[in-house]
């Protein structure tokens, strides 16, 4: 600190008593400070008067002359000069910390790596034990979603659908009335293409899923021969689902379940083909009893659609189909329009249950109920109705 702002500064006598503590203020000796530069050097050479800290107050009192005052007081003034500034530290906000990382586990990071190669370099060995595998880290497992619609009929509601319906019933009824060849090539090309949607669904290999078109119209094709050559077709479709399963890219998964995965999706190519090969045989036994089938079938299938697509339940629309093909199926039962004069009424039962249930089986053979299988829709009711009516019809 700079000395005394006033060179004309005085202290007072009074303020102190003889023993140096502070007195009663009565007291009317005193001094009056000399400039700085009286006293020349700090060090004391200049005035002679050496480094005795009385120095550093007025002559007359050191010496005790020239007035009262008996000795310094007990708190000595600060030396003359500058005195250091204040040292400022910059804290920074929290927000310019540096990231402290993530907290250090409880058993600590282990050890330091012994050598550390440059950027670019390979990594050089070190000799030691391998490090033991990670614990388990124990995440919550992630709930799949269920699908509650899984065997439920989706409803496709985008197109032209009501009016590819009718075009489809149009050009089967024609197909039926013309001939069983005629027949057989339409259901043939219906349950080949259900076939290719089935496989190609399942993310099967690209030439397996041209294999089960072919695999899904050849049994179609082979019921005009007869039920046993339909049959035997059948069989062959397996035989070459799991041939084609063992070739070189047959597997579908890289797992060892991969092969039979392949096998079993082809498999599903004779589910289609099994619904066309027994309407060919009712064709073959019978025109009236196809053409009383194939009326059934899009009766159920007109209800269902028009109720069930617009319904907020997965039952609506098969009551519908249900209500809207057992109204066209009674009144041929009781005049007795084959099949039913050989089954009976009681072949209104059976159908009204058959055709919900060939839509089930149709999505089981899916890997879900609202995968793109638009030809498997056609011919799905057909699935349990079909072989049940050729059975009545007397076609095996």
């Amino acid at each position: 600190m700079s000395g005394p702002a006033h060179p004309e500064a005085s202290w007072s006598d009074d303020q102190y008593d003889a023993g140096g503590r502070p007195g009663n203020g009565h007291s009317s000796s005193s001094w009056r400070a000399e400039p700085p530069d009286m006293y020349g050097d700090p060090s004391g050479r200049a005035s002679g008067r050496g480094s005795d800290p009385h120095d550093r107050y007025p002559p007359a009192a050191a010496s005790g002359s020239g007035g009262d005052w008996s000795g310094p007081p007990d708190r000595t003034m600060p030396a003359p000069g500058p005195s250091a500034p204040d040292r400022q530290v910059f804290v920074p906000p929290p927000d310019m910390l540096p990231d402290p990382g993530p907290p250090d586990p409880p058993g600590g990071w282990g050890p330091a790596p012994a050598h550390i190669p440059a950027p670019g370099a390979p990594p050089a060995h070190v000799a030691g034990p391998r490090p033991g595998p990670m614990p388990p880290v124990h995440a919550r497992p992630r709930r799949q979603k269920i699908d509650r619609r899984r065997l439920a009929v989706v409803y496709d509601i985008e197109g032209p659908r009501v009016r590819l319906g009718i075009a489809w019933f149009a050009g089967a009824m024609v197909a039926t009335l013309v001939s069983p060849f005629t027949t057989a090539l339409v259901y043939a090309a219906a349950a080949g293409w259900a076939a290719r949607q089935i496989v190609k669904a399942w993310g099967s290999v690209s030439w397996q899923v041209d294999v089960a078109t072919g695999l899904g119209a050849v049994p179609v094709l082979a019921a005009l021969a007869g039920p046993e050559i339909a049959a035997f077709a059948l069989v062959v479709v397996g035989v070459v689902a799991v041939g084609c399963s063992l070739a070189p890219d047959g597997s579908r998964l890289p797992s060892s379940g991969g092969r039979l995965a392949a096998a079993g999706i082809l498999c599903l190519s004779a589910v289609p083909a099994l619904a066309g090969a027994a309407f060919v045989l009712v064709r073959t036994e019978s025109v009236v009893a196809a053409v009383v089938l194939l009326g059934l079938v899009s009766a159920y299938e007109a209800g269902d659609y028009i109720v069930g697509s617009g319904a907020s339940n997965s039952l609506e629309g098969p009551l519908a189909g249900i209500t809207a093909a057992t109204l066209l199926a009674l009144p041929l039962a009781l005049i007795l329009v084959e099949p039913f004069d050989a089954a009976g009424v009681i072949l209104l039962a059976f159908t009204a249950v058959a055709c919900p249930l060939g839509q089930i089986v149709a999505s089981a053979a899916l890997p879900g109920a609202g995968a793109y299988a638009p030809a498997l829709r056609r011919i799905d009711t057909l699935l349990i109705l079909a072989p049940l009516w050729a059975a009545a019809a007397g076609a095996f």
